[in-house]
């Protein structure tokens, strides 16, 4: 069956559509997550699925590679800024000892547990963090700051890097999102420092995954293609607003925090539904 000009052009134009949305939504979701501290995967996952079209496989894929881009090069331009302290170290390096094995378990699962219920069970997490934010924001109580860590919460640090790994792994995501309000609430780092902490963590996590999920044979021309599109607008995004961090309120932070984690959990309940 031959293609005609009219058929030729009419999926041309639809590659031009799509790869101008991809660098729009890009650079939005990158500035948005440069401004927290996240990789911005769970923002990417309705745009992948549902516009671009991927599989499950090759969307976890161009997740985690655009997740791996986004966390490098914020990280590093959130230590040029500033925005660490000694204190997140100890909790940081817990956390990539629990991560790092979980995220190995969590890529060797995603094809095997049901998306439904991993889905379901990551927006009901998702809630819990979002109401424990808005609750900070409204009554206090939030990070404490305080100077040290103890054993227990390096203990809490571990057991929570594992959980977020398999979540990482599995889902395709860095896991920010569930990683800085550990870090925020649990351990008692400010938010800004725990963005950047995040950051730390994410790279280990997402390595680890990718690697698991190269060897499972799930890198393709499609996914790689797709990474580099939607990656490169996303770093330039994140690099961004990761410059203006050091100097703004925390309060706008808490705020868009909350916006994209409420985001994320009407996309998940709408896919579960």
């Amino acid at each position: 069956m031959s293609i005609t000009s009219e058929q030729l052009s009419e999926e041309q134009l639809v590659t031009r559509n799509k790869v101008g949305a991809s660098i729009g939504y890009g650079s939005l979701i990158g500035l948005l997550a440069g401004l927290v501290g996240l990789g911005g995967a769970e923002e990417r996952m309705p745009f992948l699925l549902y516009y671009l079209r991927l599989s499950l496989e090759d969307m976890i894929t161009a997740n985690l590679l655009i997740s791996f881009a986004v966390s490098g090069f914020n990280f590093a331009v959130r230590i040029r800024a500033g925005v660490w302290s000694g204190d997140a170290i100890l909790p940081a390096l817990a956390m990539i000892v629990g991560s790092i094995p979980g995220a190995y378990v969590g890529a060797s699962l995603s094809h095997r547990v049901s998306q439904r219920a991993l889905k379901g069970f990551i927006s009901i997490v998702l809630s819990i963090v979002i109401a424990r934010v808005v609750y900070g924001l409204l009554i206090g109580g939030g990070a404490s700051g305080q100077s040290g860590v103890s054993t227990l919460e390096l203990v809490f640090s571990v057991i929570g890097g594992l959980g977020i790994g398999i979540i990482s792994g599995s889902c395709g995501v860095a896991g920010g999102e569930y990683r800085i309000p550990v870090l925020t609430y649990l351990i008692g780092l400010p938010l800004k420092i725990a963005g950047t902490a995040s950051q730390l963590v994410s790279l280990p996590t997402i390595a680890v995954a990718l690697w698991r999920h190269r060897r499972l044979g799930f890198f393709t021309r499609h996914s790689l293609t797709t990474a580099a599109i939607l990656g490169i607008p996303s770093v330039i995004g994140a690099a961004l607003t990761g410059l203006l961090v050091a100097g703004l309120a925390t309060l706008y932070i808490e705020i868009t925090f909350v916006l994209l984690l409420s985001y994320t959990v009407v996309r998940l309940v709408a896919e579960v539904r």
